[in-house]
């Protein structure tokens, strides 16, 4: 019987490329051969695809490999993006996919699009009644420099340090800096500015528990008992998550279990609403007993150090058992 072609799709032509490259290699560590032909296709920052042997060919590409969007479905069954960032994870890859009718793992192209933005996924949950916390952005497209002035202005008025400012399409905390004093607003939004035109404002919380839950599934869903990043105060930036390694985190999280109810509930309830399908890992913050929704990651890491592997392995989902079941969650 001829075994199903996995096209792991990888790099990509976001910020995120080197993150992805890391997942990517740990599924190819732990990918279950036996039952599926893996093919690893690297997505260039030429914007080009080349078909590779393994992923150590990334350092020495050859013309030879590269491959055409046509060929997707010559080349194999359904498609793994773990493609982080824009126009991997926001829906872009997924329609191409879906342009050349192939089935492919994760979210759709509405979901993926919609969790991506931050702006539009936040203000789409507040007209569901979901607690957040209090968000404000700006599109900087034909804006004049008038007008982030008075937006720079709205923030001081209608909201408490810190804040936090974002590029409203970007992940792995990249692009975000935590703003502790109103006077370095404007370099924070020049910041975000370098990521993404749409810049989101988001009112901080003091020292909040940050709880994550990983799920899984299409309709029927499997989802883990939160888990915690234990900050102690820190914010857990770009290099706390990826260079420096060194962020503690209990899984599972100490709840009581009225709170613990609570998260997987509205994580169940958000990942519907959003129309997530095959995997996703649902954030949130909670301060004093109350419980907020931060966003949902549609294309969670897959590093040693990332939580939605290490949640789902606390539900008893190792990880190549974690890659087959995604695998048979695509359409």
């Amino acid at each position: 019987m001829k075994k199903t072609r996995v096209g792991l799709f990888f790099g990509g032509l976001s910020n995120e490329a080197d993150i992805s490259i890391i997942s990517a290699k740990n599924i190819i560590k732990y990918f279950d051969y036996k039952q599926y032909t893996l093919v690893m296709v690297y997505w260039h920052k030429n914007n080009q695809f080349y078909i590779l042997k393994n992923a150590e060919e990334i350092k020495n590409i050859s013309e030879k490999n590269k491959i055409n969007v046509g060929d997707f479905s010559k080349l194999f069954d359904v498609a793994l993006p773990i493609t982080h960032g824009k126009y991997g994870e926001d829906g872009a890859l997924q329609g191409l996919l879906e342009i050349q009718k192939v089935p492919y793992c994760g979210c759709r192209v509405l979901s993926s699009s919609l969790c991506m933005d931050k702006a539009v996924f936040k203000t789409f949950l507040a007209g569901h009644k979901i607690n957040q916390v209090k968000f404000d952005f700006i599109d900087l497209r034909n804006k004049k420099q008038n007008d982030v002035e008075r937006w720079i202005a709205k923030i001081k008025n209608n909201f408490e340090l810190p804040v936090y400012m974002k590029p409203s399409n970007s992940g792995s905390s990249v692009g975000i800096n935590k703003v502790t004093d109103f006077k370095n607003l404007k370099k924070a939004v020049r910041d975000a500015a370098r990521h993404d035109d749409k810049i989101l404002v988001e009112q901080g919380l003091v020292n909040p528990r940050e709880i994550e839950v990983a799920v899984l599934g299409n309709e029927e869903l499997t989802i883990s008992d939160p888990g915690e990043l234990v900050l102690d105060g820190a914010f857990y930036d770009f290099d706390e998550k990826y260079e420096k390694n060194r962020t503690p985190v209990a899984i599972p999280a100490k709840l009581d279990s009225k709170t613990k109810h609570k998260i997987k509930n509205m994580a169940e309830k958000v990942y519907h609403l959003c129309d997530c399908k095959g995997f996703a890992r649902v954030d949130f913050f909670i301060k004093n007993d109350k419980v907020y929704l931060n966003e949902i990651n549609t294309l969670p890491g897959f590093t040693d150090i990332s939580m939605f592997p290490m949640l789902m392995k606390s539900a008893g989902i190792h990880y190549t058992n974690l890659i087959n079941r995604i695998i048979k969650l695509a359409n």
